[in-house]
């Protein structure tokens, strides 16, 4: 259920829009003593409303690869920044963040773009 509108005109979700329970991570650079890689940093677990936005499959070097895009909305975060380079995991699916938004400019929602190639899931 969406709430009223605002005065302003726009309309926000409601508490129980929010569904799915997220993990904003940050990749980090450079590698440790023996040469593995740093592991990631999470930044922040905030729920979100989750929705598949389209598919399509490209053809890359005859081979077919599916690219899903999905896009995710979360209350305007206050305490932390997202940046272009994070990831965004939803229930072990990794996202790779396309864009990000705030539709409206009054920080109450920001709306993310990801996409997820070759869906798979970490169990």
């Amino acid at each position: 259920m969406k709430l009223p509108k605002q005065p302003y005109g726009t309309r926000y979700l409601g508490s129980t829009d929010y569904n799915t329970k997220i993990t904003v991570t940050q990749p980090n650079n450079g590698n440790a003593a023996d040469g593995t890689p740093l592991p990631e940093v999470a930044v922040a677990n905030p729920w979100a409303n989750v929705s598949m936005w389209r598919g399509k499959q490209e053809d890359k070097n005859q081979t077919l690869q599916a690219v899903s895009s999905y896009k995710i909305i979360i209350r305007y975060p206050q305490t932390w920044a997202i940046d272009g380079g994070m990831n965004i995991l939803v229930r072990g699916q990794r996202h790779n963040i396309e864009s990000f938004s705030d539709p409206d400019g009054n920080r109450q929602e920001l709306h993310i773009w990801t996409w997820v190639g070759d869906d798979t899931v970490n169990k």
